[in-house]
């Protein structure tokens, strides 16, 4: 090789030492990005021009990313599992708020309702007696039909994450395929930073809602539910929507007109729709049950009593007109609460008789509807609420412990290390000193010769 052709060598090799000085610096500036692959500068050996020379040098053959697709993928399908255990975690954590503590709930209430039962037999004529019994029974109603309304709100605010979730899926279906539309139209050398944005945008996707993702080879993704509804084809983003069904008004979600809300099996979406449309429906069922179950009860032995003028009682209660919707219609009767005198006490019409007034406050001790006491029944509430709550924290600790060694093991192979970049920067800053010190030899050798010929 001439001494000019080792001139060109040594330019080459210093393009490709600078160059990989540049991957080096382009991946510790994207250390803290999230979703950044590490980059690698491919070098290829030129080959000799003939036999006389040992090779031309260099060259750079292109950039490529550390990106394991097999860990992207375990991510895309453990993300929607731990995301639908947070969201059942913090929905459930609405209706665990709104059952109160213990002892300041409707468990207290019921005590000083059943309370006021048996100082009134104590008491049976007493005036003062039969307002604290009227007084508590009223407190009693409004703690039902409060706590139904908590949890009927619990409920709404869960609609209006639905709503939420819908839309922001749709936001990443979007983006999705606009970042597909551009890696299909860029050359692969050109498309590393929009394949990282992918992979986020669907990891994020992921976490929402379940889906399959097909990962084509020119870049571009595929993405559909599990139930293999299409959410992204191409360039093309398929839109979910929210639609509000009657008679609760709450979101269905639908795909292309198609009613799929059975589908969502899994992500974030999943969990709301489970603490939605079974979770909370359950716990009202529970409450409206007790609520029921009593005022069916004390309706039922007031009714067979007299009150204080000997006259036969009537309801306590306003009756219920079914189980469903027991507690949040839940009220004493109109009649009763504007005259107390005709709370019935007795179980003759005899003065002082308190025959009525001990089975009711016996009442506190006598199985409802379902074979539990009302301290039983509440109690049963409370502890199945709490259990949902705990099983949703402790299966959502699990599965994020299995989405952050994904993550760990992923970014081993493909996130960036500062000092393995440290290492790969001294190792190109040398070889571009060396290839420097050839390349000034080189030139001295050639300015040598030129000063003989003269």
């Amino acid at each position: 090789m001439s001494l000019f052709g080792m001139l060109g060598t040594a330019s080459r090799a210093l393009e490709a030492q600078r160059f990989g000085l540049d991957v080096v610096g382009n991946n510790l500036a994207n250390v803290n990005t999230p979703g950044y692959n590490r980059r690698i500068a491919d070098l290829g050996a030129l080959p000799p021009s003939d036999r006389y020379s040992a090779g031309r040098g260099v060259e750079v053959l292109g950039v490529r990313s550390t990106r394991d697709r097999l860990y992207d993928q375990r991510l895309y399908d453990e993300a929607p599992l731990e995301q639908q255990q947070a969201a059942l975690a913090d929905s459930l954590g609405l209706a665990e708020v709104a059952l109160g503590g213990a002892g300041t709930s409707i468990d207290s209430d019921l005590a000083k309702f059943f309370d006021a039962f048996a100082e009134l037999a104590e008491a049976p004529t007493s005036t003062t007696a039969r307002q604290q019994v009227v007084t508590e029974g009223d407190a009693l109603a409004r703690s039902f039909t409060s706590m139904a309304t908590r949890l009927n709100d619990a409920a709404r605010a869960t609609d209006a994450r639905v709503r939420e979730d819908i839309a922001n899926i749709n936001v990443l279906t979007s983006r999705i395929a606009s970042l597909n539309k551009s890696i299909a139209a860029s050359p692969a050398s050109q498309t590393l930073h929009l394949r990282d944005q992918q992979t986020e945008t669907l990891k994020a996707l992921s976490g929402l809602v379940g889906t399959q993702v097909l990962e084509l080879a020119d870049g571009t993704a595929q993405v559909m539910t599990r139930n293999g509804r299409p959410l992204v084809m191409g360039a093309d983003s398929y839109a979910l929507q929210a639609v509000s069904l009657p008679p609760s008004g709450y979101a269905a979600v639908q795909a292309g007109g198609v009613d799929i809300t059975a589908e969502v099996s899994d992500g974030h979406l999943a969990g709301l729709l489970q603490v939605r449309d079974g979770a909370l429906p359950g716990y009202v069922a529970q409450l409206d049950t007790l609520a029921h179950g009593l005022a069916t009860t004390v309706n039922a032995l007031h009714a067979s009593g007299f009150d204080a003028s000997g006259t036969a009682g009537g309801n306590f209660f306003t009756p219920p007109t079914g189980v469903a919707g027991a507690a949040a219609a839940m009220a004493i009767d109109p009649a009763l609460r504007a005259d107390p005198s005709r709370l019935a006490a007795a179980g003759v019409a005899t003065p002082g008789d308190n025959a009525i007034a001990r089975q009711l406050a016996n009442t506190r001790d006598t199985a409802l509807a379902g074979g539990k006491t009302p301290d039983q029944a509440w109690t049963s509430l409370v502890y199945a609420v709490g259990s949902d709550v705990s099983r949703a924290k402790t299966e959502q600790a699990s599965r994020a412990d299995i989405v952050n060694h994904i993550e760990q093991v992923r970014d081993s192979v493909s996130g960036v290390s500062i000092d393995e970049e440290a290492a790969m920067m001294m190792r190109f800053q040398r070889a571009y000193q060396a290839n420097a010190q050839f390349f000034t030899v080189i030139d001295e050798t050639l300015q040598t010769l030129l000063s003989l010929k003269r």
